[in-house]
């Protein structure tokens, strides 16, 4: 993978996903000796610096990666002449099948085996700087973690003799690094479906290994195949970044592989056949090899029985084989499933007296036959899949509202009251004939104002299947009155009213399921 040198980013920095590495190469410019073959131009000087001062690299064993998303070194002329022409030679031998490099002077050629000699003559003026960009390092294919070598840089500048100077480089060690995945499908496929995914693995650590453990989760999918030396059970779904529970699980599983692993060793695997789920809206699979901390991982493992069947084994791949291409973080294979769903909003209706405070509850039902996750964003109740809307019954007062719905009253309708209902964080998943519903007490004030009030659902058109049943009249009436139904209804074309009670909602696992 391509390393840019240069830029504010600490060199050595990891971060989720991204290496990034900075720190300009630099080249302290001294006059320590002039060659005895060539005249030294009076007053000449050339220094290549770097911002940062640091002469340490610490790279990431991979290729066809850029680790930063820019960098520069500068050229200063420290003389007193313009300078006509400068030569730079960037030896980095000492890494020779394990690093290439490309540096951003003009004119570079490489001499020899890992020693590049750059001729220029475009240097500043005395006193200015030129920024340069794209000295890049590539880490090649093999590259043992644990590996250590120099890049040195050394020139002349009309003459004068500019300092070799030495940076370290350090290679990674980064473990396993997924470089393939396998299995993909073109277009959609149908919910029970069978699907065989895998993954590719290549050893980029310092150590040989004997044994190591693999872990892999499915999601919209089922494990078809067992392997007895992995422990299978469901993983709990976390919200991104701080870490709360969802209502949904997945299927998983951890297994030990007795394999022996050498450093560059590239391996791939397969779960075997995976089983789409019915109310499946997508699928993925996803697979790690190594682990950082696998009693952890295990402890988080719920349900866990042994697998019953064949011994899971990486298969080593054939030198023949494509290369792979490492990634930043793990590859997935993924699956689009074709599936919808239909969110019906749901009403109420009630009765009391007027003085009496009646109990309604709204909301909406996932018709299936796929399910739906409630938000879909990077950050809790972001980018929400239903927006929920109560405008309450004229002639009745809301005395409890849920938590989470809050009032939007606009001031000009001051006989208009809503609400806007927003699910709870970890409700995240609506299977199919699952439901979501706030409760809201309503006092009853004055029968002869009741008129009906509405729910009123706006749904991401890919989880409303038929739009026309998003909206639905709330009700409430005063015995022996026809209070509720006079007057210009509040939800046109409304197809009817349900009934009272339309049960209550159950904030809770992926276990105990909301039913209709």
């Amino acid at each position: 993978m391509n390393l840019t040198i240069g830029g504010p980013v600490k060199i050595g920095e990891v971060r989720r996903g991204v290496w990034a590495t900075a720190g300009v190469l630099a080249v302290a410019a001294a006059t320590v000796g002039v060659p005895s073959e060539r005249a030294v131009a009076v007053g000449a000087g050339l220094e290549v610096a770097s911002g940062s001062g640091d002469y340490t690299l610490e790279v990431d064993p991979y290729t066809g990666y850029d680790l930063t998303s820019g960098g520069s070194m500068t050229l200063t002329n420290t003389g007193t002449t313009d300078i006509t022409s400068y030569t730079l030679t960037v030896d980095y031998s000492s890494l020779g099948g394990v690093v290439d490099v490309t540096a951003p002077f003009p004119g570079c050629k490489k001499k020899t085996e890992g020693v590049l000699v750059c001729h220029g003559n475009d240097a500043p003026a005395p006193g200015g700087t030129t920024r340069l960009t794209n000295f890049q390092l590539r880490s090649l294919k093999g590259a043992r973690g644990g590996t250590t070598g120099e890049i040195r840089v050394s020139g002349q500048a009309d003459g004068a003799a500019i300092t070799e100077r030495a940076w370290k480089v350090d290679i990674l060690d980064k473990g396993f690094v997924q470089d393939r995945a396998t299995g993909e499908v073109k277009g959609k496929v149908k919910p029970g479906a069978e699907v065989r995914p895998g993954a590719g693995f290549t050893y980029l650590g310092t150590n040989t290994l004997t044994g190591t453990e693999f872990s892999m989760h499915a999601g919209g999918a089922s494990f078809e195949q067992e392997y007895s030396n992995c422990d299978y059970g469901t993983m709990p779904e976390y919200v991104y970044g701080n870490g709360q529970l969802t209502d949904l699980t997945f299927p998983a599983a951890i297994c030990h592989l007795n394999n022996t692993i050498e450093a560059g060793d590239s391996f791939d695997v397969s779960p075997g056949p995976l089983k789409i789920n019915k109310d499946a809206r997508g699928a993925s699979w996803h697979a790690q090899l190594g682990s950082r901390n696998p009693v952890v991982d295990r402890e988080k493992l719920t349900d866990v029985h042994p697998g019953r069947g064949p011994e899971l084994k990486l298969v080593p791949r054939l030198d023949s084989a494509p290369q792979g291409e490492p990634q930043a973080s793990g590859l997935g294979v993924s699956y689009e499933v074709d599936n919808t769903a239909d969110i019906e909003a749901l009403g109420a209706s009630a009765k009391g007296r007027p003085g009496d405070v009646v109990t309604v509850n709204v909301g909406y039902r996932n018709n299936g036959p796929g399910g739906m996750t409630t938000w879909n964003g990077s950050e809790p109740l972001e980018e929400l899949s239903v927006r929920t809307t109560f405008i309450v019954p004229p002639g009745t007062t809301a005395v409890k509202v849920p938590r989470e719905c809050q009032s939007f009253d606009d001031g000009r309708h001051p006989d208009v009251h809503s609400y806007s209902c927003t699910n709870k964080v970890n409700d995240w998943w609506v299977g199919p004939k699952e439901r979501l519903v706030w409760s809201f007490d309503l006092r009853i004030d004055k029968a002869s104002a009741l008129k009906p009030g509405r729910v009123s659902l706006k749904v991401l058109s890919e989880h409303d299947s038929n739009p026309k049943n998003d909206t639905a009249a709330i009700t409430v009436k005063v015995p022996g009155t026809t209070g509720g139904t006079g007057g210009t209804p509040w939800i046109a074309g409304a197809a009817g009213v349900l009934a009272a009670g339309v049960g209550t909602v159950l904030f809770t696992t992926a276990r105990r399921r909301r039913q209709s």
